[in-house]
């Protein structure tokens, strides 16, 4: 093994060009001991407060419904600052910004001052400081830079250089990811703690004191961070050691005169606690976690205690132990200061997480389906009205609502968000102020089409978003006999595609915004039980598309009956035992008699393969002390074959597709579109039947069959990053034991898995966070899930969403590729940024097609090239009133494509077509850091400069750029 000095790891920050101020915690800490065998202990205050969970955000931070849980966040900053002001000894650490914030704006100049003192003076200390403390196998890595960016940007603008954290907080999500640490290493972060990891890992880690350790985070980038793993099980105090409110710990009583003297019983626990840690570390730093969920609504308390263990632990130097108020950065920098320690390397992550032999936390990677989806596309509309807002210089009310925007995308990837391992009320709050998002996203397009669609003075009309389009519902267009569709693209990429819509007539005609017709496809719709309303429209419109890069295009929809128009496809069935056969450029898809797609056939070669399709569900485990619930998958058995699809076919010029329909609540599309490489699989899932008595818990999966030699390995996306290999019944950091091995092998996928061997790959990607794991030369990917059973991990209900009544449907998609091993990522990566900037599309009405062209700007582009299929325009946001923060990603990783995993140049100086930049400074990742390269041009008015950004693989790079608008 690899080994790395702590002090020169600790001291080299040379991407960094920031001197901390000398009042911020880290330059103010307590003294440690540097006597020989004297431990320093850290005592480390601090709150966990889930930015909702068992009650909803609001209902925290009130103290609201104190029947659930009696505590009240505004409580917690309001006691913490009376008693810090008490001692300048006295220390404590606040992790999430979204509640910080919401106090800071709800008191007084006098209250705000006396925080921005505390922080100024050292005494609070700001770590993490993401907006939430975001879950690690759900959120896509664009989130989590987004939520991080949003929290650190507002912890600046109050504190300056103390509002820059140097440690990050992940206490509580359930496992922890590769990619994770190296956003955080990015962002300038030099540590990072956290309580969950497998408790098989827990033990090798204690038994060869490797608590903490050096991650090397990328091997692409050579990114590292130092990462600690708690020695309490969660993170709260030592046993005997909780003085909240919610705790049922004696207090420290120190007169012996007085009944229930404890004080010498205390002092000799905490040492016992303090020496047994300290034993299993590789310093003689300790730190001690002093507060938990929603504590120091009493700080009085705490700190009463605490002063007193401090006084009598150090008043008798027999214990050998030095105790002191502490914080994390505080803690690392007795680390680097004391000590020349080696430490070792980690290369792999934290998945799975289980806190014992039965309770695998697998199941959350796909609780509530359709929430996560939800999440997915707010994320996506969220980069659109970025861009909108900043290439038009919209001012300060849409800046405004981006930001409604981003405070809803970033409160959701909480660690009990989209995991979905909230209550049902709390996950329909998350789920309003999603669809609040939605319409402030439809303000911000409205605002930007207002100043970028009109050729003259023209009030465009409001076009709207469609948020039930999954559900073939458009109240917008249901009774228009003519709209405009317009289609927005926030990839730097140009748009190809076909795009479906809701539609309720049986004609069509559409042009594009050159006034030419566009060959459309008009079908009835797949007539699914659980999908049926009276609202649902009874065909659905096919559009082939062409959308510039950042852009948009309008087509006029046209159904009145006097224009020459197209008639609907009607979907054949099929009787039994006749085979089936559907097919485009590329690819040709054959079907069995059982209904079920069996082979796969290139055309370029004429080579036929087996490829297999199919649907499986588990029962759960309903009883004893580990049922399936929200986090926890526990299957009773094996998985169970769903068998024969009664099917329909419909073949069309722009796609051709199979609609499969196994039982009321499992149906499938597998679709093939023209001119394009995936096979899509548009499953619907749902109701989950609920018998009425004794219900059975069912999570369904689907599973993809190839003859793909994979030896049990396969590999799943790192929050939409780099690809983690997985090996089943295998862990490389602990002796793997089988004691569940099933959701043992489970693993999160944000968008993408695939196995391989030397000749083909098949890859899967998701439009959603999912679970999957390996099969002998497939993939198995869970879909949806209904308990009956709460898992006892303290959410307090099953997992049995209601949907519309009678239970939840969910639809998604999964985009296939069987292809060969060395063009694969060629493919998938660019498919993958495609996937998360899902066209937008918005309807207008129109009175009048041949006016509506002449009026309006029939299509746009705001860059005046694509960039390159390596290259992803990541962010292009408002930073300040006359600049932009702009984020580029090299998406492939190195030796992953022979063309395009290489260093690679943008030109940003003609690039934009609505401004144009006139300096450029990079910063770190989140935007709140210098880094220590800069551009500049040589005068400010010039018109063209070098302003060339060279992209390694893997690499981002956040750039604050000037700008002057057209």
């Amino acid at each position: 093994m690899i080994w790395y000095y702590l002090l020169v790891f600790l001291t080299s920050y040379s991407i960094l060009n920031v001197q901390a101020r000398q009042t911020c915690s880290w330059e103010v800490c307590n003294r440690w001991s540097n006597e020989e065998g004297v431990i320093n202990v850290h005592l480390v205050p601090h709150t966990h407060d889930d930015l909702g969970w068992i009650k909803t955000v609001d209902q925290y931070y009130y103290g609201a419904k104190p029947s659930l849980v009696p505590v009240g966040v505004q409580y917690i900053f309001n006691t913490v600052i009376d008693e810090l002001q008490k001692h300048p000894d006295r220390r404590f650490s606040f992790a999430e910004t979204g509640f910080l914030w919401r106090w800071y704006n709800d008191h007084s100049d006098f209250h705000k001052h006396s925080l921005q003192k505390l922080v100024k003076t050292g005494q609070i200390e700001m770590i993490g400081g993401g907006w939430v403390q975001n879950d690690e196998a759900c959120s896509h890595y664009v989130d989590i830079i987004d939520q991080m960016t949003l929290g650190l940007k507002k912890l600046e603008q109050v504190f300056g250089e103390c509002g820059k954290p140097r440690t990050a907080w992940q206490i509580d999500p359930f496992g922890h990811s590769k990619e994770q640490a190296n956003l955080l290493a990015l962002m300038g972060f030099t540590s990072v703690f956290f309580a969950r990891i497998h408790y098989l890992e827990k033990e090798a880690r204690l038994k060869n004191k490797s608590l903490e350790f050096v991650w090397n985070t990328s091997e692409d980038l050579k990114t590292q961070i130092l990462a600690g793993a708690f020695f309490q099980d969660g993170y709260g105090p030592p046993e005997g050691f909780c003085f909240d409110t919610l705790c049922r710990d004696d207090p420290i009583m120190d007169n012996p005169d007085l009944e229930g003297y404890n004080l010498d019983e205390k002092i000799s626990s905490f040492v016992s606690h303090v020496k047994k840690q300290a034993s299993f570390l590789r310093s003689s730093h300790v730190m001690m976690l002093m507060g938990s969920d929603f504590q120091y609504t009493n700080a009085n308390a705490w700190y009463t205690n605490l002063d007193k263990l401090i006084q009598h632990v150090n008043g008798n130097a027999i214990h050998g132990v030095h105790v002191f108020y502490s914080t994390p950065s505080c803690y690392v920098k007795g680390l680097t200061e004391s000590s020349t320690t080696r430490l070792p390397t980690k290369e792999d992550d934290f998945f799975p997480y289980a806190s014992s032999n039965v309770s695998y936390w697998t199941g959350y990677f796909t609780s509530r389906p359709t929430f996560k989806r939800m999440v997915r596309e707010t994320s996506s509309l969220l980069q659109l009205c970025k861009q909108l807002d900043a290439l038009a210089d919209l001012g300060p009310e849409d800046d405004a609502d981006v930001e409604t925007i981003a405070r809803a995308a970033a409160l959701v990837q909480h660690h009990d968000a989209v995991t979905g391992t909230a209550k049902e009320k709390v996950t329909g709050d998350y789920k309003k102020r999603l669809a609040k998002a939605t319409k402030e996203g439809e303000i911000v397009i409205n605002d930007y089409l207002k100043k970028v669609y009109p050729k003259a003075d023209a009030e465009p009309p409001r076009h709207y978003i469609c948020p039930l389009i999954n559900e073939t519902r458009c109240h917008a267009i249901e009774n228009e006999s003519t709209f405009a569709l317009t289609v927005f693209n926030s990839n730097s990429r140009q748009m190809s595609g076909v795009v479906s819509i809701p539609y309720y007539s049986k004609q069509a005609m559409v042009k594009n915004a050159a006034g030419d017709r566009v060959p459309v496809q008009l079908m009835k719709v797949f007539r699914v039980d659980s999908l049926n309303s009276i609202y649902r429209a009874p065909y659905e419109l096919l559009v082939p598309i062409q959308v510039g890069p950042v852009g948009y295009a309008t087509y006029i929809v046209d159904n009145s009956t006097s224009k020459r128009a197209i008639t609907p496809l009607f979907a054949s069935k099929i009787v039994k035992e006749e085979l089936v056969t559907i097919e485009n450029e590329d690819i040709s898809l054959l079907f069995d008699e059982n209904g079920l797609v069996s082979s796969l056939t290139e055309k370029a070669t004429n080579r036929t393969y087996p490829f297999r399709q199919q649907f499986f569900y588990y029962k759960g485990v309903m009883n004893g002390a580990q049922p399936s619930g929200a986090y926890v998958f526990r299957p009773d058995g094996d998985a169970i074959k769903v068998d024969k699809a009664q099917l329909e076919v419909i073949k069309g010029d722009l796609v051709q597709e199979v609609r499969q329909t196994f039982n009321p609540w499992i149906a499938q599309v597998i679709r093939l579109k023209k001119g394009t490489k995936p096979i899509e699989f548009d499953w619907i899932i749902g109701p989950i039947p609920k018998e009425e008595k004794n219900p059975v818990t069912k999570e369904v999966v689907t599973q993809y069959i190839t003859d793909i030699k994979n030896a049990n390995v396969f590999f799943t996306d790192s929050n939409g990053r780099q690809m983690m290999k997985r090996q089943k019944n295998f862990n490389p950091s602990f002796k793997y034991v089988d004691s569940e091995p099933v959701s043992g092998n489970y693993y999160p996928v944000t968008n993408r898995a695939f196995i391989k061997d030397e000749k083909r790959q098949l890859t899967v990607l998701t439009d959603r966070a999912e679970g999957a794991t390996v099969l002998d030369g497939g993939l198995e990917i869970m879909l949806h899930r209904r308990c009956f059973a709460d898992d006892h991990w303290g959410v307090e209900e099953a997992l049995d969403e209601p949907g519309y009544g009678s239970g939840l449907v969910a639809r998604g998609t999964h985009y296939v590729l069987l292809g060969e091993t060395k063009t694969a990522a060629a493919i998938h990566r660019p498919l993958a940024v495609d996937i998360f900037h899902s066209p937008q599309l918005t309807f207008a009405p129109v009175k009048n097609a041949t006016d509506y062209a002449q009026r309006y700007r029939m299509k746009f582009s705001a860059l005046r090239r694509s960039l390159p299929p390596f290259v992803h325009l990541m962010t292009l946001e408002r930073w300040h009133r006359r600049s932009l923060l702009l984020r580029l990603e090299h998406i492939f990783q190195n030796q992953e494509d022979f063309d395009n995993s290489k260093p690679m140049s943008v030109v940003l100086d003609d690039l934009f077509t609505q401004f144009k930049v006139v300096n450029i400074t990079e910063v770190t990742l989140a935007g709140n850091r210098n880094a220590s390269r800069k551009f500049f041009p040589e005068r400010p008015n010039r018109t063209s400069s070098n302003f060339t950004v060279v992209l390694e693989p893997s690499e981002i790079r956040t750039f604050v750029i000037g700008v002057q608008w057209n």
